[in-house]
Formats: structure tokens, sequence, C-alpha cells
């Protein structure tokens, strides 16, 4: 079915008068007069009665302009969504992030979000960064949050800021006692960390981090959120190494302990494929860009 042929059928039923339909379309009367003929060709059938006095519907026509009228709407609807969404107002933002995450970057990211492009859905997924990548090459998510971008060809790294490192420990460890510990002091405690098999480049980070103050990262426990971590933390499980921004994840019986080591920390980075030309992420770049002033 042509969608301009269709137009032209509802200009001439709402004129019931071919010079005037012409005029409204822009064209001359001829053209117009062969585009509902070759319709009616098409659909076996006369829709209009045209005489040398008036021009009116056929029993065919008054039914068909209805339906014309609204297949016509939803074309246009299509194209103004199309629209919308080559110039970022709509579409599906995917998105991948760590756990860590969502205790405040992601929600206040996409709060900000929301707000400017009210129009846009999301998909949120909790991954870790190496899941992020992997998914990011795939096509199955369109931007991630992550801790590290394992494929500088493929994947770009955006970073958001540098974020101290936390000791989390239950209320009655010797570490809840000080404000501040160094790396060194969790030599010959029992650690529970983020899943290895999962998260492999955050697992080195720390590992690399604390050998080389001659601890050794070798998690009893391993789990793939931070909310389980801390529970087993709060219950005397042992002691974890947290990002800052985790710590506003207060269950009883937990205390966050600063580090000394003022370099102890890990990037919070945007991820995103190499040469992205979807608007929706480059909004977001953009969002979280002025939300945080990326420090080192």
């Amino acid at each position: 079915m042509n969608l301009q042929r269709l137009r032209y059928f509802v200009a001439v039923a709402e004129e019931l008068h071919f010079g005037r339909a012409a005029q409204r379309l822009h064209m001359s009367q001829p053209p117009l007069s062969q585009q509902i003929r070759l319709l009616e060709r098409e659909l076996d059938t006369a829709l209009f009665d045209r005489s040398t006095r008036r021009v009116s519907l056929t029993d065919a026509g008054a039914f068909l302009y209805p339906e014309a009228v609204r297949l016509l709407a939803e074309a246009d609807s299509v194209d103004r969504l199309m629209d919308q969404r080559r110039h970022g107002q709509a579409g599906t933002l995917r998105v991948g992030f760590v756990d860590s995450a969502a205790y405040e970057v992601m929600p206040r990211a996409l709060s900000e979000y929301r707000r400017r492009w009210p129009q846009v859905d999301y998909e949120l997924r909790t991954m870790s960064s190496d899941e992020q990548v992997k998914a990011l090459r795939a096509g199955r998510i369109d931007l991630g949050i992550g801790r590290a971008a394992a494929d500088p060809e493929r994947v770009e790294a955006t970073l958001v800021m540098q974020e101290p490192l936390l000791v989390a420990a239950g209320a009655s460890h010797r570490l809840a006692e000080v404000a501040a510990v160094k790396l060194r002091d969790l030599a010959g405690e029992a650690i529970i960390g983020f899943d290895r098999r999962v998260s492999p480049s955050l697992h080195a980070v720390l590992a690399g981090m604390l050998g080389a103050e001659g601890v050794t990262y070798d998690p009893i426990i391993e789990a793939t959120e931070y909310a389980t971590i801390l529970g087993f933390v709060a219950a005397g499980e042992g002691v974890a190494m947290v990002p800052a921004s985790v710590r506003t994840f207060q269950p009883p019986g937990l205390a966050y302990v600063g580090l000394l080591e003022g370099w102890a920390s890990v990037p919070l980075l945007l991820l995103t494929r190499a040469g992205e030309p979807l608007p929706l992420v480059a909004q977001a770049l953009d969002v979280v860009s002025e939300l945080y002033t990326p420090t080192t």
C-alpha cells in the first residue's frame, strides 16, 4: 500500500473536490486524479462517485476513509519517534553497571538523564566490568559503568572519578576501633571479596595493590554483590575492601575505615564502543561529565 496515495485519497475525501484537494496538496489536479485512479485500481474498487457537478465517496471510500486516517497517523507517529531517536529524544538506552555504582552514581546520573529526556526508556543490568566489555563488543548494551576497560581498541573509557577504597569491618572488629588503617594492617585477616571469575580485572587490581604491601589477597568468601559481601562482614566473617560510594549501605554491625595510603583507589569509568554514534550515549557522557569532575 502506497502511503502517499492514501494521503491523496484523504485530502480528496475531506475536500470532496479535486481542485481544492490539489491546492491543499500543492500539486496540479491531473496528477492527483491519476494517483486516485491508481489507488482505485490497486484496491480493485471505486472510491469516489464523480460527476461534473459533485464528488462523493462510494461505500468503499467511506469505509476506507477512517482506516486511512488511522494508518497515516500511525505512520506519522513512527516518523516522529524515529526522528526523536535520531536526535536522542526517544529510544532505549541499555546500561550495564558495576554493583558499586548502584549506591550513588547510577541513581544520581539516571535521575538527571530522566529529567532532561523523559521519553527515553532504559534497560539496566548489573554486570562486572569484564562482562560489560564483552556486552559492548557484542552489542548487548550501549553504555557501561565499570572499573576497567580491557579492550582499548574497541571500547573507550571516560574517567568519572578516582574513588578511594575503604576497609569494611564488623563493628566489634579491631580495625573498626580506629579512623584509618594501612594496607599492611590487613595481613592475616580473613578477606571477603568480589568473585574473581566474574570480575578478574578488579581481583587483579586489589591483589596487586595489597601485594605491593606484602599482603596476600585471596578471599575466603567471594560474592557478586556488595550487599552480600558486606552482610558477611557485618556477621564477623572477615573484612573487605570496597569503593567509598558503597558506604551509603549501612546495615547493623558494620563499620567503614579509611586507608592511610591516599593512592589506594579504583577508577569509575564510562565505557562505550569506540566511535559509538548513538546520541543517547553522547547525552549520557555529557550528563555524567557535568555531574562529576574527574580527579586523579
